[in-house]
């Protein structure tokens, strides 16, 4: 499973798009838990998720 993967199967699940990493890391985990992926793919989703970055927000 890759990220796309990751958030088609969570837009389809929860009817709506993830707005934060955390949202995408914790379907994941529940997925790993589940015993839907293996370790080796929620160690590579959480890395991948990790690294992308969020919209910085700017104070002036």
């Amino acid at each position: 499973m890759n990220l796309n993967e990751l958030l088609k199967r969570y837009e389809s699940s929860k009817n709506y798009q993830a707005t934060d990493q955390q949202e995408l890391l914790t379907m994941a985990k529940k997925l790993y838990i589940s015993n839907e992926i293996s370790y080796h793919h929620y160690r590579d989703l959480a890395r991948e998720i990790n690294t992308v970055e969020e919209p910085s927000t700017s104070t002036p």
